[in-house]
Parts: C-alpha cells; structure tokens; sequence
C-alpha cells in the first residue's frame, strides 16, 4: 500500500556550500571544483532502473518484392524446344533425325514465335496497351497463316485424347529418348604436301654461300617470282610524231623572231615592244650646227 511520498529533506542531501575568496584574490582549483566522494541513495522503496542504449530506427517498409524465379538459361531453353519438336516428330511417325535438321527446326521455330510475339506487341501498342491480349495474338497468327479454326480443331483433337494423350507426352519427356543418328562419315585423306619431301631440296648456286643457320624460304606456292626490274615500255610512234612536230615548230617560230628583228641601234634593247627611234637609223651620225661670227 502506498503511504504517500518522504519529506523532501529525507532523500535529497544539501548542496555544498561554495568559499567565496575576498575581493582581488583569485579563487583556487580546489575551491573552484569541489570533487564529492558519493552521491546520495535514493531509500529504499524506490528501484533503479538503467539506462537502455538507444536503438537505431528501422526503415520503413518498402515495396513486396516478387518472389525469385530459378533462371532458364539459353541452354535449358535450347533443349526445351528439342524435346517439343521430337515429340512432334515421335507423333508424325518419324524415326529419325541427323542434327543438322533439328538445329534448323530449332532455329525457324524459335524465329517464328519471336516474329509471331512482335506482330502481337506491334497490334498491342496500336491499340496503346502495354502488353498483348489474346485478340492480338489471334490477329498475328491470322496474318502468319495459323487460322482460328485450324487452331480451334488441333484444341479439340487435343481434349479428345485426354489423359491418355498427356501421359503419352509425359512419359515421352521422361524417359528422354534419343534420336538415332546417322552414321559417322570416313576419314578425309591426308592432304598431299606442296613440295617433295621425298627429295632432297635445290638449293641453288647464289644461296649455297649463306649459312646453315639462316631460315629455309618458304614454300613455293607461298611466294611470286617477279623480275629484278621490269622491262621498258618502247615509246608509241604517235608521241614520237608529236615531239618531232613540236619541234620544228618551235625552231620555225626561232628563225622567224630572229629574221624580224631590227639590231640597228639597238643591241640592248628588247626583242620586242622596246622603243622606235627613226633618227637613230635615218642618221646614224650626230651632225654639228656651225654659225658663222
């Protein structure tokens, strides 16, 4: 039964007085900072109670999260799709297959439903959807020749075999049976060598000095015998007309500059354009003025 609580003094010591110096003395450490040995208990009735560390707040919560699929790699995919298409071949009454002839099934089928998958999303984003609807599927097979009745009749071909044509189908992938294939082809013959290896090689006279321990050439189908330097192309007789005629034409052109030029008076000057003195040719000698006193 609770009493009521103690008197305040009962519980909770005085505090300590603290000396004061006289005025123009400085205080000491000691009477600065008073050090207490102990601090007073709480009585008895009351219990202590410890701190607890604090706790660090936890994230809100966030989105669920899909649950993880197991990952088909291309591998898994790659044999899927063998089965599918053995089993098909099982029921057309097929009894073999070389490998070359399943990798191409494989190829044009997974091309087919690739193609067949983007016809239906183009279908889709025409009609602003994110993903195709089984409208849009049906519209991409219309158009890649699988008609809705042929479909509808494999659908009830399939529900009339029932069971029995599922556990057919199960008991096909379980047991996993293989193909036989055909067999091995033989052995391709050696190719034959480029030189005779039979014979000694000939080696001729200029590389006879070289040493041992220079490199073999190469084979002779390896390299092109071509001449030091090639032979000279004679000239054509028409460009050796031409360089004749421009010749004599320019030693025409010569002799007629030569045969029109007037030297008299005028050594120095130009061949032509230079200045006409009719004086200098009418009067080759200067003629003094004498006047009589």
């Amino acid at each position: 039964m609770f009493t009521g609580y103690p008197p305040y003094g009962t519980y909770q010591a005085p505090y300590a007085a603290y000396p004061i110096p006289p005025p123009g003395q400085p205080m000491t450490a000691a009477a600065a900072l008073p050090h207490f040995t102990h601090f007073p208990q709480p009585p008895p009735g009351y219990p202590l109670y410890a701190l607890q560390p604090a706790r660090a707040p936890s994230p809100p919560p966030g989105p669920p999260t899909a649950p993880d699929i197991p990952t088909i790699s291309p591998q898994i995919a790659s044999n899927q799709v063998r089965k599918l298409i053995v089993t098909q071949l099982k029921m057309a009454e097929f009894e073999a297959i070389e490998p070359r002839a399943l990798q191409r099934l494989e190829l044009e089928l997974v091309a087919f439903i690739q193609a067949l998958y983007e016809q239906a999303h183009e279908y889709a984003n025409l009609a602003s959807r994110a993903i195709p609807v089984a409208d849009d599927v049906l519209l991409a097979c219309n158009d890649r020749g699988l008609k809705a009745k042929d479909l509808h009749s494999i659908a009830l071909a399939s529900r009339s075999a029932g069971w029995y044509w599922l556990r057919w189908v199960l008991a096909v992938h379980r047991r996993q049976q293989s193909l036989e294939l055909p067999p091995s082809r033989e052995a391709s013959p050696e190719l034959l060598s480029s030189d005779d290896e039979g014979t000694p090689p000939i080696i001729p006279t200029t590389l006879r000095s070289l040493p041992s321990y220079f490199p073999s050439l190469p084979p002779k189908h390896t390299y092109l015998k071509t001449p030091a330097s090639p032979p000279k192309k004679a000239a054509l007789p028409s460009l050796e007309r031409k360089l004749k005629t421009a010749g004599l034409v320019q030693e025409s052109l010569k002799n007629l500059l030569t045969a029109t030029e007037d030297n008299l008076g005028q050594e120095d000057g130009e061949l032509l354009g230079h200045i006409v003195n009719c004086e200098a040719s009418m009067y080759p000698r200067k003629r003094w003025k004498v006047m009589q006193q």
